[in-house]
């Protein structure tokens, strides 16, 4: 069961001793060295839209359109759960990050990704070709077993992986 980034905000945050939803997901705060899930982050539309986190052992099941966290308390603002806030701290986001193949070659960059909602993990990078590769593909998936490393603003990946995705229909024409 996975979920792509541009649905996250369709995805509810409940809380099973509340029983009620708290917020809307906004992220799911990866660990770069290995792509699990250390937490998520979601905004709360009856707080001023605030964004809080919950570490992923205050996670306690998952569903296609929602995350269910075990209570309220168990929430907090980013500086207050210890293992997210370093994460958060590295200011590495997927969403536009550079990929780049393990021989230096730029691929394109990150429009989307997948994490699978079971184990919290990455499961694909989508990432719109570069001037060079769009011979190829429009856009390039990128599974987690070719991701070697994720830096701020950079992904590395093994080379010679290109998988074609579907073409972008905004995007599949050029002037």
């Amino acid at each position: 069961m996975q979920k792509l980034f541009s649905e996250f905000n369709k995805t509810l945050v409940i809380s099973r001793q509340e029983k009620a939803a708290i917020g809307f997901l906004k992220n799911v705060i990866l660990n770069p060295e290995n792509g699990k899930a250390v937490g998520i982050s979601f905004k709360t539309p009856d707080r001023d839209n605030m964004t809080l986190v919950a570490s992923t052992s205050a996670i306690v099941g998952t569903g296609l359109n929602f995350i269910m966290i075990d209570k309220i308390d168990s929430v907090g603002s980013p500086d207050e759960i210890i293992r997210v806030k370093e994460i958060l701290d590295k200011g590495i986001e997927l969403i536009d990050s550079k990929v780049i193949d393990e021989d230096g070659r730029n691929m394109g960059r990150v429009n989307n990704y997948s994490i699978n909602l079971k184990t919290l993990r990455l499961r694909r990078l989508y990432v719109l070709s570069s001037s060079l590769i769009k011979i190829i593909a429009k856009e390039i998936i990128i599974p987690e077993e070719d991701i070697i490393k994720i830096e701020k603003n950079k992904i590395t990946v093994r080379s010679g992986k290109i998988k074609a995705g579907k073409k972008i229909p905004a995007l599949a024409e050029e002037p």
